[in-house]
């Protein structure tokens, strides 16, 4: 979970988002575009990762911006954890790059 997820600011905008969306519902999963359907576990997910829009010089709130927003498959039997799946890869692949840049530097 990044420092984001753990403000009060996105505990806030969850609470709020997470109904309006849940109207929606059936929609597409933010990350793997299967269907969320009602009763299904799901989180309130960015449409474009945190760390993307961060890159791309976002603000907050155009981060939390409802159309920023979505669900996502969440952990249940017999489901994909598609949320934390996505923040996974970016994680990784943020940790092989700083890895290759690493692996350039001199080893004196």
């Amino acid at each position: 979970m990044t420092a984001h997820h753990r403000t009060a600011a996105w505990a806030a905008v969850t609470r709020v988002q997470r109904p309006r969306i849940e109207a929606t519902l059936p929609r597409p999963c933010a990350d793997c575009g299967r269907p969320v359907t009602p009763g299904q576990k799901w989180q309130v997910a960015h449409l474009t990762p945190v760390s993307i829009a961060k890159r791309l010089g976002w603000s907050v709130q155009q981060i939390n911006d409802p159309s920023n927003l979505g669900a996502s498959h969440t952990k249940a039997k017999g489901q994909k954890a598609c949320n934390q799946i996505a923040g996974g890869k970016l994680g990784a692949a943020a940790t092989n790059r700083k890895r290759q840049t690493d692996k350039n530097m001199p080893s004196w």
